[in-house]
C-alpha cells in the first residue's frame, strides 16, 4: 500500500513536471507574440524597436536555459532514480522542493518579461513582496520601509532583473549566513537615485575568510555595476549593505 502511494506520488511529479514545461512554452510563445503583433514594428522606430526585441528573445532564452533548463534536467534524474528503486519521504520532498523552485524561476521570469510591470514602484513592491515571503517561515522578523515618493519611471527589463536579483542574493545570504533575528529592508528615492538598504542583526561575516560567502558579496558588487550603481557595506552589531542606483541609465527605452 505504501509503495503504491509513493508510485502514484511519483507520477503525480511528472505530471506537474510535464505541466511546467507547456507553462513554460507558453508564456515564451506568448510574449514573443506579443512583440510581434504590436504595431510599433510598422513605426519608425522599426530597426531600433527589432533590436530591442531580438535582445529581449535571447535574454528570455538563455535565462530558460540557464535556469530552468538544469532544475528540470534533475528533476528527471531523480525521478527516473526514484521509479526504479523505493523512494523514500526525503527523496519524494527533495523533488517537491525543486519543483517549488522552478516555478518561482518560471514566475520571476514572467513578471521581468510582463511589460506592466515596468513602473518604478511595482519593481518596489515587487522587491518587498518577495523578499517578505522568504522570511515568512522562518524565525527571523522582516520589516520594511518603502519611501512613498517613488518616481514616476518605466524601468528596462533587464534592469528590472538585475535589480530583482541583487536584492535576492542579499537577502538569502542573509538568510544562510547572517544567524539574524530581524531583518530591514529599505528603499529611498532622491531626483536621480534609488537607495536600497539591507539590514541584519546577525554576525556580519569576515570576507577574506569565507569563500562562499565572498564570493556572493562579489556577485551583489558585479550586479551593482551592470545598474550603474555603487554598493556600500557596513558592519556593526550586524551587516548593513546600501545600494545606490542612478535611474537614468536604467530607464525603458522609448519606442
Amino acid at each position: 500500500m505504501i509503495l503504491q502511494t509513493k508510485i502514484t506520488i511519483l507520477h503525480n511529479l511528472n505530471l506537474t513536471v510535464t505541466g511546467l514545461i507547456l507553462i513554460l512554452g507558453f508564456v515564451f510563445f506568448f510574449f514573443i507574440f506579443k512583440y510581434y503583433k504590436s504595431g510599433k514594428f510598422y513605426e519608425k522606430m522599426f530597426i531600433k524597436q527589432g533590436k530591442i526585441i531580438s535582445q529581449e528573445r535571447t535574454r528570455i532564452s538563455s535565462e530558460i536555459h540557464d535556469e530552468i533548463g538544469s532544475g528540470l534536467t534533475a528533476i528527471k534524474l531523480y525521478t527516473e532514480h526514484a521509479s526504479k528503486t523505493r523512494p523514500d519521504v526525503r527523496e519524494i520532498q527533495h523533488i517537491k522542493v525543486m519543483i517549488d523552485e522552478i516555478s518561482q524561476k518560471i514566475n520571476e521570469i514572467v513578471w521581468s518579461t510582463n511589460t506592466e510591470n515596468d513602473e518604478l514602484d511595482n519593481l518596489v513592491y515587487f522587491i518587498e513582496d518577495q523578499t517578505r515571503q522568504l522570511f515568512k517561515h522562518t524565525e527571523i522578523r522582516f520589516h520594511s520601509e518603502i519611501d512613498q515618493n517613488i518616481p514616476d519611471l518605466h524601468i528596462s527589463n533587464q534592469s528590472k532583473r538585475e535589480c530583482y536579483l541583487l536584492i535576492k542574493e542579499i537577502a538569502h545570504n542573509a538568510l544562510k549566513h547572517a544567524k539574524a533575528t530581524s531583518i530591514k529592508l529599505l528603499f529611498n528615492f532622491d531626483n536621480e537615485h534609488m537607495i536600497i538598504s539591507f539590514r541584519d542583526d546577525g554576525t556580519g561575516f569576515d570576507i577574506g575568510n569565507s569563500k562562499g560567502k565572498g564570493m556572493g558579496l562579489e556577485n551583489i558588487r558585479l550586479r551593482a555595476e551592470r545598474l550603474k550603481g555603487t554598493m556600500i557595506m557596513e558592519q556593526y552589531k550586524g551587516t548593513m549593505i546600501s545600494v545606490k542606483i542612478p535611474l537614468k541609465p536604467n530607464l525603458a527605452p522609448k519606442m
